[in-house]
């Protein structure tokens, strides 16, 4: 019997599956790629699989039930204004990962736009949330412009003149840097230096965190762990990121790696301060009264994020080769 015994504990359980979103694969998204190509997840007894969504098929998947997580927060956070059930958990960036170029002679600086047009990828996306706020910063109405979207294809419109300027995420600006395009255009203004925002952050249902807390806590490890490792090792992180996807350039993803690691958040969260102005921002793209924006604790929870990271903490644990 004792035998018995022992040999069925040592059989190993399956692994508990989940599918977590990611809006594209690039070095924003390294954390998740590094845990799950460094066996993090499977560590922690999970069986991960990316599902590449915008957050437009993200919020409703994690709704819905059919997926545990998503790396969609933007979308995921005008959800819970809204009324959804769901958290943010961690948040990667304290800082804006954008920037603004324009092709003409004439627009050198945000005033040059007053009156004008800006390309952005998606209205109510952070690229315009960002936006709005450096033109509130420089003392201008955020309504000062019109903002135009245009898709995917936001810089090579941009290149073309289409409109007086455009807005890049940090990986357009690398495409744009390697590929080919800067030397048809100039940068207006960095976003990073001056604009703090909540950006790529996790988001999950209400439910997980009340019902299944261990299993919430069990991927957050793996994650921080690949931040750590992120954030420790960067040409290690690039060939893990590249041979995930080949069609990346590395040269590229070297550009993304700098911009990512400076902007940031060490601890994975923000402070309530640089939440609210956020809110603010989107309160007013969705028409809604600012006392109607639902309380900061309402919308992000990173008590789960800071028992993993003390678990880690506790164990001494540090990333290696």
């Amino acid at each position: 019997m004792i035998a018995a015994l022992l040999l069925a504990a040592s059989v190993a359980l399956p692994a508990q599956k989940i599918t977590l979103t990611l809006p594209s694969i690039n070095m924003l998204e390294a954390p998740y790629i590094v845990a799950q190509q460094k066996g993090y997840f499977a560590a922690e007894g999970l069986d991960v699989d990316f599902l590449i969504a915008n957050g437009g098929v993200a919020t409703p998947a994690l709704l819905s039930g059919s997926v545990v997580a998503s790396a969609s927060s933007a979308s995921a956070v005008g959800a819970i204004m809204k009324g959804a059930p769901l958290r943010i958990v961690l948040v990667q960036q304290s800082r804006a990962i954008y920037q603004l170029w324009s092709t003409r002679s004439d627009v050198h600086s945000l005033a040059d736009l007053k009156g004008k047009q800006i390309g952005i990828e998606t209205r109510g996306d952070a690229g315009e949330i960002a936006t709005r706020m450096a033109f509130a910063a420089a003392g201008m109405s955020p309504d000062a412009v019109g903002y135009v979207p245009l898709g995917t294809a936001n810089a090579a419109s941009g290149i073309s003149g289409v409109l007086p300027a455009f807005v890049l995420g940090t990986s357009d600006v690398a495409q744009f840097k390697t590929v080919g395009g800067a030397e048809k255009a100039h940068l207006v203004m960095d976003y990073g230096p001056s604009i703090q925002m909540p950006m790529d952050g996790m988001a999950v249902a209400q439910k997980l965190i009340a019902e299944h807390p261990d299993t919430l806590k069990k991927l957050l490890r793996a994650i921080v762990r690949g931040m750590l490792y992120t954030r420790a090792f960067k040409a290690q992180t690039i060939a893990i990121v590249v041979k995930v996807d080949p069609a990346l350039n590395p040269r590229a993803e070297s550009i993304n790696y700098d911009q990512y690691i400076s902007s940031l958040a060490p601890r994975l969260e923000v402070p309530n301060d640089v939440i609210r102005a956020d809110l603010d921002v989107r309160a007013s793209l969705l028409s809604m009264p600012r006392d109607s924006v639902p309380p900061i604790d309402a919308i992000y929870d990173f008590a789960p994020l800071r028992a993993a990271m003390a678990d880690l903490n506790a164990s001494g644990w540090k990333p290696t080769r």
